[in-house]
C-alpha cells in the first residue's frame, strides 16, 4: 500500500487542508482535515472527510463532518447513482459520478484523474456539491479544461456557474 500526504493552503481565503491518500490494487481511500474562515457566517469552520474510491477514481462512499459533528454519509455505484446513509436512492444525484467539497480542491481531482487529458481538452461533468460547512447538496455541471503542464504539474481551468478558477 502506497501512502501520500499532502499539505494545502487556501489563497482565496484563509484556511488549510491536511490530506492523507492510501492507495492498494483496489481501492484510494483519502482522509482528511479542512480548517478554513467562512465569510458566509464570518467564523472560522472545521471539515473532516473520508472517501474511498476504486482504481478508478469512481466514489464508492464518502463521509463528511462538520465542526457541529454534523454528518454527511452517502455511497455510489460509480455510474451515476447515489444513496444516503440508509440506502435509499437519491434521484435528484442521479447522473452525477463525482463529488465536489466546497472547502477542499481535492475534490476537484476526481475527474480530471479519471481520463487521459491532451491540451485544451475540455470536459463536462455533473458533480454532486457538498457546501461547507451546512452539508447541503445538489447536482451542478462544471467544467474542466486542460489547459497546460507546468514542471510537470498539469493545470486545468475549471468553471462552475458564474465561477471559474485555475487548478
Amino acid at each position: 500500500m502506497s501512502t501520500i500526504e499532502i499539505f494545502w493552503e487556501n489563497q482565496e481565503t484563509a484556511g488549510c487542508e491536511y490530506l492523507k491518500q492510501k492507495n492498494n490494487e483496489e481501492k484510494i481511500y483519502v482522509e482528511s482535515t479542512t480548517i478554513y474562515f467562512d465569510n458566509q457566517f464570518n467564523k472560522p469552520a472545521k471539515i473532516d472527510y473520508q472517501i474511498i474510491m476504486n482504481d478508478s477514481w469512481e466514489i464508492i462512499c464518502v463521509n463528511i463532518q462538520n465542526e457541529d459533528l454534523k454528518e454527511l454519509k452517502l455511497t455510489s455505484n460509480g455510474k451515476g447513482k447515489w444513496f444516503d446513509h440508509t440506502g435509499h436512492e437519491l434521484p435528484e444525484l442521479s447522473g452525477a459520478i463525482d463529488i465536489d467539497i466546497s472547502s477542499t480542491p481535492f475534490s476537484n481531482s476526481l475527474p480530471i484523474n479519471r481520463y487521459n487529458w491532451k491540451i485544451n481538452q475540455k470536459r463536462d461533468f455533473q458533480m454532486v456539491l457538498v457546501s461547507t460547512p451546512s452539508l447541503e447538496i445538489q447536482k451542478v455541471p462544471q467544467t474542466y479544461t486542460y489547459v497546460s503542464e507546468r514542471n510537470g504539474i498539469r493545470v486545468f481551468k475549471y468553471e462552475s456557474n458564474h465561477y471559474a478558477t485555475f487548478i
